[in-house]
């Protein structure tokens, strides 16, 4: 269903760029710095390529974001591995210490304390 849903949609908007398309195809000639001029091209054209060069431009700059990220990413995940580690070593001396501490008895007897 979903996808009939996509096509329908899909359908539509091919629709509107075609009817877009037609209603607009008068020749413009853009105009750039230094006097510079382009051959005329239709209205739609200069728009739908507008459009396509703003989608590269924006995936570009997603795939920019998304390289740096995971680079990121690797990086914390070592500096974890290696602090968990660390965190690892650190918990096993800590218990062979109290392993050790359990079978010294200590100098002073307890004193009973006083209810009341």
């Amino acid at each position: 269903m979903r996808i009939y849903v996509k096509a329908l949609l899909l359908i539509f908007l091919l629709f509107l760029a075609v009817t877009f398309g037609t209603q607009n195809s008068e020749p413009v000639v853009l105009r750039y710095y230094f006097g510079l001029t382009s051959i005329p091209l239709p209205l739609y054209l200069v728009i739908y390529a507008a459009i396509i060069l703003g989608i590269i431009a924006g995936m570009a700059m997603s795939l920019y974001y998304r390289v740096t990220l995971k680079r990121g990413l690797k990086k914390l995940e070592k500096a974890n591995a290696s602090l968990r580690e660390e965190l690892d070593k650190i918990r096993s001396e800590s218990k062979e210490v109290v392993e050790g501490e359990s079978e010294i008895t200590p100098d002073e007897p307890e004193v009973p304390q006083k209810h009341g």
